[in-house]
């Protein structure tokens, strides 16, 4: 049984949270993949030659695909949810996600950059991480500092130790 099979297809409210999209529009989406990759087998036959076809149909691989922009588990474990392995789980998704932006005339990256009114900024910045009061010996790292706001420290070098080896 295929991990699309396996989903609640009687509450439409479920399919939504797992998947991100309505039950609908995840077929809308569906037949425009799949006549897509049927435009482009009738536009070059030839590319498929000796190419064995997925082990996944295309719900599965479109589910992986949303699945994983929508929870963002590591690929190992969504590789088990679908009974393959991890790499062939990273390659399916690369592909996938890169059909649903032609299929959907989707923005390249270049496209973003240009107009600043649709980049979008990213806090990295590291936060404190809270610890306990007591029993802090378990969580405590020894640093009194966070990190790159150490004091620099001026290091005598002796003249009998030179830093590099031999004299």
């Amino acid at each position: 049984m295929t991990p699309y099979a396996q989903l609640p297809t009687n509450n439409p409210e479920e399919f939504t949270r797992t998947v991100g999209l309505s039950k609908e529009d995840f077929q809308h989406l569906t037949r425009k993949l799949a006549d897509y990759l049927d435009e482009q087998k009738a536009l070059k036959p030839l590319t498929r030659r000796g190419r064995k076809d997925s082990k996944l149909a295309l719900e599965d691989r479109l589910l992986l695909t949303l699945y994983y922009l929508r929870h963002y588990p590591t690929l190992i474990n969504l590789g088990t949810v679908f009974g393959i392995s991890e790499s062939y789980c990273h390659k399916i998704y690369t592909r996938t996600a890169r059909l649903l932006a032609k299929v959907e005339k989707l923005p390249n990256r270049k496209v973003l950059l240009e107009d600043p009114a649709t980049t979008l900024t990213i806090d990295v910045s590291e936060q404190p991480i809270e610890r306990p009061v007591k029993n802090q010996k378990a969580y405590y790292s020894g640093k009194k500092t966070p990190h790159g706001q150490s004091p620099t420290r001026d290091l005598r070098v002796d003249a009998g130790y030179p830093l590099r080896g031999g004299r």
